[in-house]
């Protein structure tokens, strides 16, 4: 998967995904913002630096265990990976398109580590000076969250660290504009957001992204319709 296919990906799976995000981590956010000390605001930009770095070193971690089998196993196991990799954006594609309709299975599973990462925000608190709010966004990336672990997963299946990386940012930078926006903007965009057609149209690009990754090289292969290869060069390299 290219960086590009990769950054576009994650832009869309943060943004359409982020809806359920403020679902999800809109008391947090609150608490969060709520300990930021009066005419001192920008501090609070120390949460979503701190919340990207933890997404960055998550997916990196994971990317270098998805390196291995290109080292360990034979060229079957890079396919198996490929196609793996189209199915889970598929599946990205499906919780865009479906809002609401897909449990956070994977979240609610973890819920458990929520437990015990509570405890070290109170620690933390007040977000008095720009490294403790770097720290609380630390741990706030490590809160469960099935659409992050999907995204995750996808940095394993990807083994490329650039790719990763352009995945990992785009997602993160996604969820900005509901995470940090507040007011009538925010609200008229959530709702924009939420429109079949909108969301209809990220969740094509994503499932189409999905199947060019997996069976791209089949495709190229198969014809020899230029826009096809176009398609194919663009999202697998």
């Amino acid at each position: 998967m290219t960086p590009g296919a990769a950054l576009v990906t994650g832009l869309l799976a943060g943004l359409f995904g982020s809806p359920h995000c403020v679902a999800m981590c809109g008391g947090i956010l609150a608490v969060l913002h709520g300990q930021v000390p009066r005419g001192r605001d920008a501090l609070a930009a120390g949460f979503h630096v701190g919340r990207l770095t933890s997404y960055l070193i998550l997916g990196l971690l994971l990317t270098a265990l998805g390196m291995l089998p290109e080292q360990v196993l034979p060229a079957g196991g890079v396919v198996v990976f490929r196609v793996a990799l189209g199915l889970l954006l598929l599946l990205i594609a499906a919780y865009i398109a479906l809002p609401g309709r897909l449990r956070d299975v994977l979240g609610e599973a973890a819920a458990p580590l929520t437990r015990r990462v509570m405890p070290l925000f109170a620690r933390m608190l007040p977000a008095d000076r720009f490294d403790k709010a770097v720290g609380l966004g630390l741990l706030w990336g490590l809160l469960p969250c099935g659409l992050l672990y999907g995204v995750l997963a996808a940095a394993w299946l990807l083994g490329d660290p650039v790719a990763t990386i352009a995945l990992v940012l785009g997602f993160g930078l996604g969820t900005l504009p509901l995470l940090v926006g507040g007011g009538l903007a925010v609200a008229r965009l959530r709702s924009r957001l939420r429109a079949v057609w909108l969301r209809g149209t990220a969740a094509t690009v994503v499932a189409l992204t999905g199947v060019l990754v997996a069976a791209g090289p089949w495709l190229a292969h198969a014809t020899d319709h230029s826009a096809v290869r176009f398609l194919v060069d663009c999202v697998s390299g």
